[in-house]
């Protein structure tokens, strides 16, 4: 099963930094948002059919039965997007503009994001938040203990970031952002396993990760202008 979930995505990866410019739809989520959510979509979409024999025993024996307060992760599920949607319209236009000098090439989305690159981004989340629940749930099921599920996770989460490499951004964000993932990488299967409405708190820290990168890039990186506030 890790084969098939490093392959997959793989693949998908693969497709993004390739097949995607191969069609004449480009890589950069702020000047294509649709044709990227659209593409991160599918492979959503094939996920949930090739990994649901998987996604339908998640958490089915454990202590948090998955969803059977249907209120209650109607609630998380409305109030993290709401919170999204606030940063999207308060918080996002309050950070100072960035800029980039010429000389260096093209700027990476993520400094340069507007509203707009947080939808194919959260497509992209989901994504990736489904092979990584049908990873541990898979890994669980064979019984191993949730250490070891907790380092498979992370070599896998932190490994498929070096990916990053093909998309021009400096090789010291390549870094930090593989020790993150790796770092997230290690807490997810608890999230997932052993405490309740996990996944929804494992998306949302995810989600969140990038708009903290976007806040200290912006507020702090080398390439500022001013603010909007002033």
């Amino acid at each position: 099963m890790l084969g098939w979930l490093a392959g997959f995505w793989l693949v998908s990866d693969l497709g993004y930094y390739f097949g995607l410019p191969a069609l004449g739809i480009g890589t950069d989520y702020n000047r294509h948002p649709m044709p990227i959510a659209t593409f991160y979509l599918f492979w959503s979409g094939l996920a949930a059919i090739v990994f649901w024999p998987l996604y339908s025993r998640w958490n089915s024996d454990g202590p948090w039965p998955t969803l059977r307060n249907r209120v209650l992760a109607a609630l998380i599920w409305t109030t993290t997007f709401a919170a999204a949607l606030a940063f999207l319209h308060w918080g996002l236009p309050a950070l100072p503009q960035a800029t980039w000098p010429e000389d260096l090439g093209q700027p990476p989305d993520l400094l340069m994001a507007t509203p707009a690159y947080f939808f194919p981004k959260t497509v992209e989340i989901l994504f990736q938040q489904l092979l990584v629940l049908a990873m541990v749930v898979s890994l669980s099921i064979d019984g191993l203990p949730l250490r070891a599920i907790s380092l498979f996770v992370a070599l896998l989460f932190g490994g498929m970031h070096v990916l990053l490499a093909l998309s021009g951004i400096p090789p010291r964000a390549v870094i930090m952002f593989i020790l993150a993932s790796t770092a997230f990488g290690l807490i997810l299967p608890r999230l997932i396993l052993q405490t309740r409405f996990g996944l929804a708190a494992a998306f949302a820290l995810h989600w969140a990760f990038y708009v903290v990168v976007l806040a200290q890039a912006r507020i702090f990186g080398p390439h500022v202008a001013s603010s909007v506030v002033g």
